[in-house]
């Protein structure tokens, strides 16, 4: 029995060797001695996030000091320490036991900064693949190329013999003081890995049942920790955290919330009655979320309700705003487009002006169509463009993204940061795609153009089976009383006046001239023809990149706003508080 907590952060000296098949096996053999156990994933990764957290049965938090601000990034800790109490003296005692698990390298991207900063011992997962007494070289560079960082030992990966594994083992013991071998994981065990898929490792739903997924990740923890002296591992951890600790307790009292307001004005707004209800589409076309913005959102006293656009065929009651994650939209494309009902209501709840923020897949289900492997599927058809799968390259990266207008985000200039990371792009008009445009003949161009008039639109999405109680629902409200053409139409019960939403469509205020280049960066002339306009200015961060322009991003009509950026609102409390606030005022 683990006696005292402890805190551990698996790195390498790169991706791919390991570190998320480790932690996961590690993470679930801890939580089933009943251990209680915080875990966390530095880095904006959805997927390791979403497996982890399904093997372990546990939220997983993203660590990420560009998508949150660096003096906030401690109350993570403090907050997922939920399972602490305090000793006769008052002082706290942290019973729960933090894993973190890092991403690329060690000293790349956001790993080394959590690792100097919180001084959680890190253990390193090292591929021995193809390499024997040079790998104690590699391990002694990681552990003295920089200071300030607590580096207790070493898993050795993908070892092919019980030799192989003692050469290394002995020339590290050997060579570098103070790094323990803890074991390692055989090269010939085929249980120790999940498959892939273009976006990372396959999700929990990939799987045909919950029994299979369970099964596999039993099947990993077994053989990746069969040769892990585990006993050894857990003393060292313990020993190593106590910096760990010291450093949660003494800035235990930083404040978590944003700008001016405390614990004790956010208390208040929680602990009122009147909440304000917010759909998020969560099933497997939807799961992209950093964790923290659902808990932001409770934060300014919103109720977050899931729904399942796949599955469901009603939008929950009472909502005021519908927010739509990434994902894999693309797998699950011929359920989406057949699930007609549930595309009515939010059509419906659109046009009404209820609030519709959608990220990445999300911006991809707001759109007319959608296009993979050859394949066309109707969505929402709320912004006019087509998203494509094919013939498209990876884009990814840190944004800052900054409001360009009005909207109920906020007003003008405020900046929040985000990361993109999709294959997919928009098509405004298949003339302007010179890759893609003798895929498709003079017939779909046709019918690209025309399907959606207003009488095909209203015939198709006013089926009134009897048979269908959401078709009843519809019987005597249905979209006939909608107008589907481009004049803004706007709730005469919405109180117009309040600075922080923004209604109005306009094509004076003009943020570029560019053309379609093939990166979703239209025209704004193009665009207000469809009444939709651009509400941010994106800019790519990266280190080679410190003095890229600004692009136009962030497609509004009426109240809603597509994306591809996945926005941490970490990093600008204020704009959710906004989304909120925004929700709070309309009358639907």
């Amino acid at each position: 029995m683990i006696s005292s907590p402890f805190a551990v952060l698996f790195s390498s000296d790169r991706s791919s060797s390991g570190k998320s098949t480790f932690t996961l096996a590690f993470s679930r053999l801890i939580k089933e001695r009943n251990i209680h156990i915080s875990l966390f994933k530095i880095g904006p990764d959805f997927i390791d996030p979403i497996v982890l957290g399904a093997a372990c049965k546990c939220n997983v938090t993203n660590l990420d000091s560009f998508l949150i601000p660096k003096n906030r990034l401690n109350n993570l800790f403090i907050n997922n320490d939920d399972n602490n109490n305090n000793d006769n003296g008052g002082n706290k005692i942290i019973k729960t036991s933090f894993i973190i698990e890092g991403a690329m390298g060690l000293y790349d991207g956001k790993s080394y900064i959590i690792a100097e900063r919180f001084k959680p011992p890190v253990v390193l997962i090292m591929d021995a693949r193809r390499i024997s007494s040079t790998m104690a070289s590699l391990i002694y560079g990681l552990k003295n190329y920089k200071k300030g960082i607590i580096i207790s030992g070493v898993i050795l990966n993908n070892i092919s013999s019980e030799r192989h594994y003692q050469i290394i083992a002995s020339e590290i013991k050997k060579n570098i003081k103070d790094i323990k071998v803890f074991g390692y994981i055989s090269t010939d065990d085929k249980n120790i890995s999940i498959k892939e898929r273009h976006l990372g490792l396959a999700t929990p739903g990939y799987f045909s049942s919950d029994k299979e997924f369970e099964e596999k990740v039993d099947k990993i923890k077994i053989a990746v920790m069969k040769n892990i002296n585990i006993d050894l591992l857990i003393k060292t951890l313990i020993k190593d955290s106590k910096a760990f600790f010291s450093i949660l307790k003494t800035n235990e009292k930083n404040n978590f919330y944003c700008g001016n307001e405390n614990k004790k004005t956010i208390s208040k707004i929680s602990n009122r009655s009147n909440k304000i209800k917010i759909a998020v589409a969560y099933d497997n076309a939807f799961l992209f979320y950093y964790q923290f913005n659902f808990e932001i959102f409770k934060k300014f006293n919103a109720e977050i309700i899931f729904f399942s656009p796949i599955k469901d065929k009603s939008i929950p009651e009472g909502i005021k705003a519908i927010y739509i994650g990434g994902g894999y939209p693309e797998l699950y494309a011929e359920e989406l487009a057949e699930n007609i009902n549930l595309k009515k209501e939010i059509y419906k709840f659109y046009k009404n002006n209820g609030l519709i923020f959608a990220e990445c897949g999300g911006l991809m289900y707001l759109s007319k169509k959608l296009i993979y492997k050859s394949q066309k599927y109707d969505f929402l058809n709320i912004l006019p463009f087509v998203s494509t799968m094919d013939g498209t390259k990876l884009t990814l990266g840190y944004r800052t993204v900054y409001l360009s207008k009005n909207s109920f985000l906020g007003k003008e200039n405020l900046k929040i940061n985000g990361h993109e990371f999709h294959y997919s792009k928009l098509l405004l008009n298949l003339n302007n795609d010179k890759e893609n445009n003798n895929k498709y003949d003079n017939k779909y161009k046709n019918e690209y153009n025309s399907e959606y008039n207003k009488d095909k639109y209203n015939s198709k999405y006013n089926n009134n089976d009897d048979d269908n109680k959401y078709g009843k629902k519809y019987k005597n409200n249905n979209l006939n009383n909608i107008n589907y053409s481009n004049e803004i139409k706007i709730n005469k019960n919405i109180n117009d006046n309040q600075s922080v939403i923004d209604y109005n469509i306009s094509s004076n205020n003009k943020i570029s001239n560019a053309i379609n280049d093939g990166n979703n960066n239209f025209s704004i002339e193009s665009l207000s023809n469809f009444n939709v306009e651009y509400v941010f200015a994106v800019k790519n961060i990266s280190s080679d990149n410190l003095t890229a322009p600004k692009i136009n991003e962030g497609y509004k009509t009426l109240n809603a706003i597509g994306t591809y950026v996945h926005i941490s609102f970490f990093s600008n409390q204020r704009i959710a508080k906004n989304f909120i606030e925004s929700a709070k005022k309309l009358s639907l």
